[in-house]
């Protein structure tokens, strides 16, 4: 397939040009050309080249000459090496992650994980090593204000969450489940666990002196089911609305002592409650 070989920051130039010249959104753009409206802004940061059938099409919708002269390149398909792992404790872990905050795409077949960019540092790294271990992939970051996304393109890679595992594309609300062969071994739940607890779990003060662990999501139908495999573990987990709790002391050590989680952010927020007697603030272990 031939793309143009803009030198750099033409493209995004070009595309500037294109949107100045016919008044389009960069949604209306994505629908013309008819991708996702993440693969515009990709073309736009220059993570993607522009293909050459879709520069012929901006230039006739804004109405400007085509370059006879412009450089192209061909670049061939190549078949995708990429490692199989079989289900493992830290497979699951990956898929606890991408069902907190990852997201799959169809269209890019962009595999990623969004944390924050300040208290996260040290997790973006081990998702990193999770996609290079697992299945022989160099990750990328990418960063966005106050967000890190850890993230590879790879069409095998989202055929096999998707299929195998049943991680959504896109959207994931009212679509997510804890895979199966996950919810029957102990090892592989506390796993997934973990990986939902450093992306989308918390750890804070309830009280002055109490401490209380939570989990989140937006999918009434997934807390329930992570509230249940909670229970397996033998932890009373309390659920309101999208919110899972555990407040129990001796209940928040076994989780720290069981499920083990990755997250520094979490981590270290436990070991100045067990040391000082209350959880820092966010603000707190910030300055620490």
């Amino acid at each position: 397939m031939k793309y143009i070989n803009f030198s750099k920051n033409k493209q995004s130039s070009f595309l500037r040009l294109i949107k100045k010249k016919t008044n389009y959104s960069w949604k209306q753009l994505a629908y013309f050309l008819k991708v996702n409206r993440s693969m515009i802004y990709f073309y736009l940061n220059e993570h993607s080249r522009l293909p050459y059938n879709h520069y012929i099409k901006l230039c006739e919708l804004a109405k400007i000459r085509i370059k006879d002269n412009i450089k192209l390149i061909d670049i061939k398909n190549k078949e995708e090496k990429i490692k199989i792992p079989k289900l493992s404790n830290k497979f699951a872990e990956f898929i606890g992650s991408l069902a907190g905050d990852g997201h799959l795409n169809k269209i890019t077949y962009e595999v990623s994980i969004t944390v924050d960019k300040y208290l996260d540092k040290n997790y973006s790294n081990h998702i990193i090593s999770l996609f290079d271990e697992l299945f022989n992939i160099k990750a990328r970051k990418y960063i966005q204000k106050n967000k890190v996304k850890c993230f590879v393109y790879s069409k095998k890679l989202v055929e096999l969450l998707s299929n195998k595992y049943n991680i959504p594309v896109g959207k994931k609300k009212g679509k997510l489940h804890i895979h199966k062969e996950i919810k029957q071994n102990k090892n592989l739940l506390k796993a997934y666990i973990r990986g939902i607890f450093d992306t989308d779990g918390s750890f804070h003060r309830h009280h002055k002196k109490d401490a209380m662990l939570g989990i989140i999501s937006k999918d009434y139908v997934f807390i329930k089911e992570l509230k249940n495999a909670l229970n397996k573990l033998n932890f009373n987990a309390s659920l309101s609305n999208k919110n899972l709790y555990i407040y129990r002391k001796e209940e928040i050590d076994r989780f720290f002592k069981e499920i083990k989680p990755s997250n520094m952010k979490h981590v270290s927020k436990y070991i100045y409650y067990k040391k000082d007697g209350e959880v820092p603030l966010t603000k707190e272990l910030l300055n620490r």
